[in-house]
């Protein structure tokens, strides 16, 4: 079952985030499109991942202080078994909500639930099946803004999370019953960003740890790792902004991994 718990892991994370900290607007709408190419080196499974995921949200500024919204996504995922031979199709619906205060001096504190179900197909030269899964994530999280400069702004983010996972019962193509199951994953993060404002242009570097309560991955002993992106973000007008990111992660066991995505905003 160690396709069915990776892209668990993979689309499970729930990412809080605002593209205004105050402006009269109140509604903001913004959609996105992500990428992710990964390769698992096990010593006795090797695999290649990639991903595609959509995303549209909502979010709106209740008062100086408080935002609140919420967004839905589909991530279509396959991935290539090079030791097995074969392969996996994952397709993933998920939603979630959030809110975010202002406590003051810059810290924002938020809160996140979501919901996703996926299905899975496999076909390998060992076995065949069809599955389906439900998962359930939580987070919360502290943000502290700190201005350095007219023109640069430092961030520094922690957060803990919480998923929840149940698959349901399947046979496969031998005729061999799998009963459903269910697990749980807890992972903490921290991290820190810099931005640079240059006129319309925003361009950012950005470093986090993640340390986990169990193996990502089951049997490697990769319980934590770092990631780090670099981007910007282009103010096409005032109400109107996209943003494009690349990024990767270092010191993570039997896995390298690249990912690309692009988001626009509007506020009205």
């Amino acid at each position: 079952m160690l396709p069915l718990k990776t892209t668990i892991t993979l689309v499970a994370c729930v990412a809080i985030s605002t593209n205004a900290l105050a402006d009269e607007k109140s509604w903001t709408v913004s959609t996105g499109l992500s990428y992710r190419n990964s390769n698992f080196n096990l010593p006795n499974n090797k695999f290649g991942n990639e991903s595609w995921s959509g995303s549209l949200g909502l979010s709106r500024r209740i008062d100086d202080k408080t935002f609140v919204g919420g967004s839905v996504a589909y991530t279509t995922a396959n991935s290539k078994y090079d030791t097995l031979t074969g392969r996996a199709d994952v397709d993933t619906n998920s939603m979630s909500i959030f809110a975010m205060r202002n406590i003051g001096w810059g810290l924002y504190a938020n809160v996140s639930l979501g919901y996703g179900e996926s299905s899975i197909d496999t076909n390998t030269a060992l076995v065949n099946y069809d599955a389906d899964s439900k998962f359930k994530t939580a987070s919360l999280g502290l943000t502290q803004y700190i201005p350095l400069s007219q023109s640069l702004m430092a961030k520094v983010n922690a957060s803990y999370s919480h998923i929840s996972s149940d698959n349901d019962k399947f046979i496969t193509n031998l005729g061999n019953a799998v009963p459903s199951s269910n697990s749980t994953l807890n992972y903490v993060s921290a991290g820190g960003q810099i931005t640079w404002r240059l006129n319309k242009w925003s361009p950012f570097v950005q470093m986090d740890w993640n340390k986990a309560s169990r193996e990502f991955i089951g049997g490697t002993g990769d319980d934590d790792y770092f990631s780090y992106s670099a981007g910007t973000n282009y103010a096409i007008n005032s109400e109107t902004s996209i943003s494009m990111t690349l990024g990767s992660l270092f010191d993570k066991r039997y896995a390298n991994e690249t990912s690309a995505s692009v988001s626009l905003s509007h506020r009205f």
